[in-house]
């Protein structure tokens, strides 16, 4: 039986997806030489600040998230579907790795299937996959000169650190207050040192993982060590 909060949640996430790509689209044709890819990367992100709506975890990740799995595998290099080869989605997965929008979508699913019952700690792993990451590669591309390690630069490092702490930081607050409002929300409390703490933290261990990982994996790697990280430090302040 569908709720009204599945049915609100899946207007929202798909309306929202809709904006996304219309805001990309004119981004790409007002600057032809924008990452618009890592726009997307970034903007669907924020749907971590929605799917709360959600009553049902089965219908968040199998109706509002594993369609973007095969609507992306779709448009991956060995799709079969050469009539989608000039598609806009096509177009942004040709910027980056072949199949790392489909991780992206993966990545969503399996967090919303075994953390829907704790969509905070499952949210910093996303802003972590999507601000983190996504943000560090437009910076890092543009002003990224000085190497650090491989391919990554120092400013995109830092970047993707800064980028997760504010991001982290902005979930913490948005969950704390949800939780006085929404049943059912199993938020984990911290005070304000904490959670800056918290958020530092997180922000230090995302760009060693985003610096250390293949890039073509960091869509998976990122969202679930971090994920593992938060869940370790509870369990810790919990007194194990």
């Amino acid at each position: 039986m569908w709720s009204i909060g599945d049915i609100v949640g899946l207007i929202l996430v798909y309306s929202y997806v809709i904006v996304v790509i219309i805001v990309s689209t004119l981004a790409k044709k007002r600057f032809p030489g924008c990452g618009y890819r890592k726009i997307i990367h970034i903007l669907v992100g924020n749907i971590a600040f929605l799917w709360w709506v959600f009553e049902s975890r089965y219908i968040m990740a199998f109706l509002a998230a594993a369609p973007f799995i095969v609507l992306l595998l779709l448009v991956t290099p060995r799709s079969p579907l050469r009539k989608l080869d000039n598609s806009f989605l096509k177009m942004a997965t040709s910027q980056g790795h072949g199949y790392g929008l489909v991780y992206y979508a993966i990545s969503w699913t399996l967090l919303a299937l075994l953390l829907f019952d704790d969509r905070m700690v499952a949210s910093i792993g996303i802003v972590a996959m999507s601000y983190g990451d996504g943000v560090g590669g437009l910076i890092g591309k543009q002003y990224g000169r000085r190497k650090l390690w491989k391919t990554k630069s120092y400013v995109g490092t830092a970047a993707v650190m800064i980028g997760t702490f504010l991001a982290t930081l902005a979930v913490l607050a948005f969950y704390t207050y949800l939780n006085g409002i929404v049943p059912g929300l199993n938020v984990h409390q911290y005070s304000v040192a904490s959670a800056f703490g918290l958020a530092a933290v997180v922000g230090l261990f995302v760009s060693l993982v985003e610096m250390l990982s293949p890039g073509e994996y960091d869509n998976l790697i990122v969202p679930f060590s971090t994920v593992a990280l938060v869940l370790l430090i509870q369990w810790s302040l919990m007194g194990g």
